[in-house]
């Protein structure tokens, strides 16, 4: 398959930002080659084998307006050579070790893609079939699966075009001071940034946050593992149970829009805010303010003010540095499952499935474990019980049917052909989620009658304190329906 998106020229207020965008066309192809038979070892024994390679090329733009990364390895020699004066209220928290690195690298002639597409996805399959008897058969297999990265940053989305394209933060406010007003959201003191294209080389978004995606980026894989065991019941049921399980390895974001997971490279240490509070956030005399715009061109440079927080960062002359498509993410899912299905036979068809799950995924606990880049498997939240019934029912009246089979037209037309279809629906409450709080007590204790849980043990946590909480309490769910 080959994607391409075309995006025109366009100016757009989104989430507090100003963004001019190009007319640009990325594309990007997706190859599969596979080989899949079934080899009959024995009269009731059959081995299903497969292999399917699979090769996804990066994004790439007709005018080669696409940034590969920022190159955090390389510095900027006019900040690294004289780097700036940090205010005393700075050095007094900490000395950072500063590093005035951090290069943009535009795709060009030789290097046209957004990233190094890998090039080695190879996904096996194997699957055994064993026949018990007449009526009943066994089956297990595996099976991996890849992520498309077109799902992942899809119809064009996420992807950077620095310098060709722009954007402008409104400021929000520094110590209370509102700097921003719904009359002008960008007065003298952060003016639209206009695109520059490539003028200014290595130092292209100094100043900003900038974003890019993982060059050696990890493709998403799924192992998927079932053992299921069938079975042809009396009545005309075919009966079935199944336990499946999917281990996901470097996830990505599953939403409906596409996405990603990644990683701030440009944190401030959160056990100096702890530690501090108040005096992080005060506001002291920017020491970037009035560097040439070809240096820092960036909304940090018309700043004459900014907060400590910001000069803490490792790299402080830009803002958040994101890369995308950061791996280690993983997902774990269990299931069983049992269904009863009767084939319309009759006039009438019935099903009944039951699933039973659990699903855990890794995330950051708190802004501590996120600075550490240390993840912790945590549940879902996903209802552990789901239950359907299903059935059609095709009334026996009417021409061809049991009842008035040689109805005349009118009476057919009115009397005949009728059918019911019916769908009921059961799922068990949800895992209640919290966020962070002072907790005093067990909220599964002492529950107020019409309460899920005992909301007196929750208290607002104080300013500059860590999330020390449990994001959920096994057993404490929501409603069912």
């Amino acid at each position: 398959t080959v994607n391409r998106e075309t995006c025109c020229s366009l100016v757009v207020m989104n989430g507090g930002t100003a963004r001019i965008d190009p007319a640009f066309d990325t594309a990007q192809q997706q190859w599969g080659f596979y080989f899949q038979d079934d080899i009959k070892l024995t009269r009731n024994l059959t081995l299903n084998l497969g292999m399917r390679y699979e090769l996804e090329t990066a994004p790439l733009e007709d005018q080669n307006r696409l940034v590969q990364q920022l190159n955090l390895a390389m510095p900027l020699p006019a900040l690294a050579n004289n780097p700036p004066q940090m205010p005393s209220e700075v050095t007094s928290i900490a000395n950072i070790p500063y590093s005035y690195n951090g290069t943009i690298v535009f795709a060009n002639g030789s290097d046209r893609r957004m990233y190094m597409a890998p090039k080695a996805t190879y996904l096996p399959r194997a699957g055994l079939a064993l026949r018990l008897n007449d009526k009943t058969v066994l089956r297990t297999g595996w099976a991996r699966y890849a992520v498309p990265m077109v799902a992942v940053h899809p119809e064009g989305g996420g992807i950077p075009t620095y310098g060709f394209s722009q954007d402008t933060p409104i400021l929000g406010p520094l110590q209370g001071v509102p700097r921003a007003f719904l009359s002008d959201p960008f007065p003298a003191s952060n003016p639209i940034q206009l695109p520059k294209g490539t003028s200014l080389g290595d130092y292209t978004e100094v100043g900003n946050s900038v974003y890019w995606w993982n060059q050696s980026l990890h493709v998403p894989i799924n192992d998927r593992i079932n053992l299921s065991v069938q079975r042809q019941a009396p009545f005309g049921f075919f009966t079935e149970g199944t336990f499946f399980m999917n281990f996901g390895h470097d996830v990505q974001d599953p939403s409906m829009w596409g996405g990603n997971y990644g990683f701030n490279m440009n944190q401030v240490d959160p056990n100096l805010v702890y530690k501090y509070k108040g005096a992080i956030d005060q506001s002291v005399a920017n020491p970037f303010y009035g560097m040439p715009a070809n240096i820092v061109p960036g909304s940090l440079g018309i700043q004459p003010e900014i907060s400590v927080r910001n000069l803490l960062r490792p790299y402080p002359q830009y803002g958040d540095l994101t890369e995308y498509a950061w791996p280690g993410v993983t997902d774990h899912y269990y299931a069983l499952q049992l269904s009863a299905e009767r084939p319309m036979s009759h006039g009438f068809y019935f099903l009944l499935a039951y699933n039973y799950n659990h699903e855990y995924h890794s995330q950051y606990f708190n802004d501590i474990d996120t600075y550490n880049n240390k993840f912790t498997m945590m549940d879902r939240g996903n209802p552990r019980h789901s239950l359907r019934a299903a059935g059609t029912w095709e009334v026996p009246v009417g021409r061809g049917r049991q009842f008035l089979s040689n109805a005349n037209r009118f009476v057919d037309a009115f009397l005949g052909g009728w059918s019911t279809s019916s769908l009921w629906m059961f799922n068990s409450g949800g895992l209640l989620m919290f966020g962070q709080a002072d907790v005093s007590g067990d909220p599964r204790q002492n529950v107020p009658s019409g309460y899920y849980f005992n909301p007196s043990v929750f208290a607002v946590s104080g300013a500059y304190t860590p999330r020390t909480n449990p994001w959920y309490y096994n057993g404490l769910r929501g409603p069912s329906f």
